[in-house]
């Protein structure tokens, strides 16, 4: 397979996206995606056609675009990425207002995407009420703004909710299982007669219980917007977005086959320890001129500052008899605070018979993260799994301390040129450099966490250069072929190296092939890809530090598979989506860990399948009535890495159930029900979580 990606890249010389049709124009999603491997975002009343129609089709594009930004409800974080063949949720399903995180094509998603843009390579909590839908690049896809963020697993895009010219008022309220209450107010107005000046604010308050007991979290999130937009059609738009919480966090239990079988309700910590009080703050500057109908320029700054105060324990697991032991209790401050700012230039141009799409970008991308760990002199009690008794404090008098901090600064140019040689073929060339910058000190004198007194500063500064290449073949306009090549760059920040060095990044390799056939009038298209990727310089804890804290770069992963998406409207009213998904990811060199050589990567299931329907009543005595149904599938699952013979996870098995009636423009009431036959539904990153038992929610969405 690797010889025909070779054969084919020939023809492509340099780097760049692949499977890019056109570069999009909405200042929502400043990508380059492809017409011939099209992403379903998730279902918000939102359509394939909306997201994905060629410039030519702009105008009702852009129409339907203001048609999905006027909906109040938020994707559904119990169901969100699962209808997505190569993307698993490796934790519970959960009924709340943030996004799950991702592993994509059996890697953890590491980035965060808003409208497009990132937050330097970090990611981050999302509250999706103050999201209009969710759009997932992988592979090649993955690069927007001219970069493989997060490596070529993929990453996740929230599209947020924009200004409109009208003016309204809504709200979402939810009552569900397990004291799960939520609001969710929406309010739009434009601020002058001629609407150029436009504001929106969205935002959540909630209260979230849960099965497991002391586990809860309260939060809230407020997020005001203006866009502006002159005479002469420059946009300018800024957008904040304040975000708190006070939770007790939910530790899973110890990866060990005993857990499967005690109450699901067992806490496996010290409630005491692990209050946390997150919050983040963003500010987001976008500017947009365009020159003529051919070319523009854009402009995006944004800032992003978070922060916690949370508990942890430096040898939590279990003692193989009765117990969960804890070692010694830790409370952390941390901070972290990304600076990113872009200028991207658009443009089109022709020589001879050859039409280029062309993009040329700076970046400029500064991550700090600090942190302070204060570290009691005792170890915890034991906690017995059969009768546990919880310590109603921990003591910090007199605690060990160790700190650290850790600064990346990325400066980059990144240039593509997506070349159409005829009506049936396209070829695309580009790259990315990065110099990247790394500096980390880290001051343990007592030796609390690293085992001895330590006191080291590494830094480094190095260049890399990342190549993309693709090309596309499209008989028709209902049938595309493509090839695709690329390398990515993530770098290792926060990773301590025991020698003093700054670790190298992490970078990925990735060749891809696929195929997309449209039928019945264009509203069914069926995807098949197939994908390779080798993941070079992966931390993993060095041995000669028991304790963890530092790491060794030296690992390699690898994943192929094959991805099948058949979806659309097959009938009038009649809506169905089906997802497979084929995929071995395993490790594949581990110098320091030979026994973790050939393991399976932890949630990296090697099938799973999805489907789904869903039928709108739309005349008779039924109008405003939709029904629909889910079942979602994912096989047997590792629950350590190394891998432990005969210890894996039952595949799991979800049904849902979606029953909603619209009483007029004004007024929905929707009921959801998830996991219908009450599946345990175990998954694992290293410790084990039981997934969310039966659970319904009800609903009522008003808007005025």
């Amino acid at each position: 397979m690797r010889a025909t990606f070779v054969a084919l890249l020939f023809l492509c010389v340099g780097a760049a996206q692949t499977r890019a049709e056109d570069v999009r124009e909405d200042a929502r999603a400043d990508s380059v995606q492809s017409d011939g491997k099209r992403r379903n975002a998730e279902e918000s009343g939102v359509t394939d056609e909306s997201r994905r129609q060629r410039k030519e089709q702009n105008k009702t594009r852009n129409k339907e675009r203001g048609q999905v930004e006027r909906r109040a409800d938020a994707p559904n974080a119990q169901t969100l990425g699962r209808d997505q063949s190569g993307i698993y949720v490796n934790a519970p399903a959960t009924n709340s207002a943030y996004s799950p995180s991702f592993v994509m094509r059996g890697f953890p998603a590491g980035v965060t995407l808003f409208d497009g843009a990132s937050h330097g390579f970090t990611a981050q909590d999302v509250d999706l009420s103050t999201v209009d839908h969710v759009e997932f690049y992988k592979g090649p896809s993955a690069m927007l703004f001219g970069k493989a963020l997060g490596g070529y697993g993929g990453a996740a895009d929230y599209i947020r909710k924009a200004p409109t010219p009208e003016t309204f008022a809504r709200a979402v309220a939810t009552k569900a299982s397990f004291d799960v209450t939520r609001f969710t107010p929406d309010v739009n107005t434009p601020l002058n007669d001629d609407k150029s000046l436009l504001f929106r604010m969205t935002g959540s308050a909630q209260s979230l219980g849960s099965f497991v007991d002391f586990t809860r979290t309260r939060s809230f999130d407020i997020a005001p917007m203006l866009a502006f937009t002159a005479d002469n059609g420059d946009h300018i738009s800024l957008r904040a977005e304040h975000n708190g919480a006070r939770l007790v966090w939910r530790d899973g239990v110890p990866a060990d086959p005993v857990f499967l079988h005690i109450p699901r309700e067992f806490y496996a910590g010290l409630p005491a320890n692990e209050h946390e009080t997150p919050f983040f703050d963003d500010l987001t500057l976008r500017y947009e001129h365009a020159f003529n109908a051919d070319w523009k320029v854009a402009a995006v700054v944004d800032y992003f500052l978070y922060a916690s105060r949370w508990g942890w324990f430096t040898g939590w697991g279990y003692d193989g008899f009765q117990s969960v032991v804890f070692g010694n209790p830790v409370r952390a401050r941390t901070a972290n605070r990304s600076f990113d700012a872009q200028l991207r230039l658009n443009g089109r141009f022709d020589t001879g018979f050859l039409s280029h799409t062309v993009f040329l970008g700076l970046e400029h991308w500064d991550f700090y993260f600090g942190y302070n760990n204060d570290v009691a002199r005792y170890e915890a009690a034991p906690l017995n799994i059969f009768f546990p008794v919880y310590s109603p404090g921990v003591s910090y008098a007199g605690a060990f301390w160790s700190n650290g901090v850790a600064r990346a600064i990325s400066r980059s140019v990144y240039g593509q040129d997506l070349i159409d040689l005829n009506e049936n073929w396209r070829i695309l060339i580009g790259g990315r450099y990065d110099l990247l910058a790394q500096r980390e000190r880290v001051f343990d004198p007592f030796g609390a966490l690293t085992g001895e007194p330590t006191s080291s500063l590494s830094k480094g500064v190095k260049g890399y250069i990342s190549p993309r290449a693709g090309i596309l073949y499209r008989p028709n306009e209902e049938t595309q072929f493509f090839a695709a090549y690329g390398k990515s760059l993530i770098p290792n920040t926060g990773v301590r190296i025991q020698s003093g060095e700054a670790p190298p990044p992490q970078q990925d390799t990735q060749y891809e092939l696929g195929f997309r056939r449209e039928f019945l009038d264009r509203k069914m298209s069926f995807e098949v890809g197939l994908f390779d990727i080798t993941r070079d310089n992966v931390a993993i804890p060095n041995p000669a530090n028991p304790s963890g804290f530092y790491s060794v770069v030296t690992g390699q992963q690898h994943s192929h598979g094959v991805e099948v998406n058949l979806g659309g409207e097959i009938l009038p009213n009649l809506k169905i989506n089906a997802a497979a998904t084929f995929l071995h990811a395993l490790v594949s060199k581990d110098d320091n860990f030979p026994s973790q050589q050939g393991s399976d990567l932890l949630g990296a299931p090697r099938r799973v399948y999805v489907f789904s329907a869903n039928y709108t009543f739309d005349s008779g005595d039924l109008k405003g009535l939709e029904l629909g149904a889910s079942y979602y599938y994912a096989s047997r699952l590792e629950a350590t890495l190394p891998n432990t013979y005969g210890f894996t996870l039952a595949p799991q098995q979800m049904l849902g159930a979606t029953l909603a009636y619209s009483f007029n423009d004004n007024l929905k009431l929707e009921l959801n029900a998830a996991n219908l036959t009450n599946r345990p539904n175990w998954t694992s990153n290293g410790a084990l979580f039981h997934g969310e038992p039966t659970t319904i929610a009800a609903t009522l969405i008003c808007k005025y």
